[in-house]
């Protein structure tokens, strides 16, 4: 059991660059959350260490595994392939199709320009 050592502030800097990638402010992010400013703020320091609950929220919302908020491994999935899992989850088979047509249609569309 001692091999398995979960550090609130490497959680918390985890937490905080997964934020500054998706370029959102603390109150915006800490709303999508669910959770407050402050508590949010307490978390990216390191001063709270975050519920399971608030975990897997996060998990969600930033496209990566419980793994890597935790322990900082990430081996198991790239976060393409954990963003096209959540979107699977979350919409319609037609609202697949429809938004993959649109994509290769930009793509075409960047294609042809060059």
């Amino acid at each position: 059991m001692s091999d398995f050592v979960i550090n609130p502030i490497d959680i918390g800097k985890r937490v905080r660059q997964l934020r500054l990638k998706q370029n959102k402010t603390q109150c915006y992010y800490a709303d999508t959350l669910y959770i407050s400013p402050s508590y949010l703020a307490l978390i990216e320091s390191g001063k709270r260490l975050p519920t399971i609950e608030v975990l897997i929220h996060i998990s969600k919302v930033a496209d990566v595994t419980l793994d890597y908020l935790v322990y900082g491994d990430d081996t198991n999935m790239d976060s393409i392939q954990k963003t096209f899992d959540r979107l699977r989850a979350t919409y319609s088979d037609n609202d697949i199709k429809n938004a993959l047509r649109l994509t290769e249609y930009y793509l075409e569309l960047i294609n042809n320009k060059e």
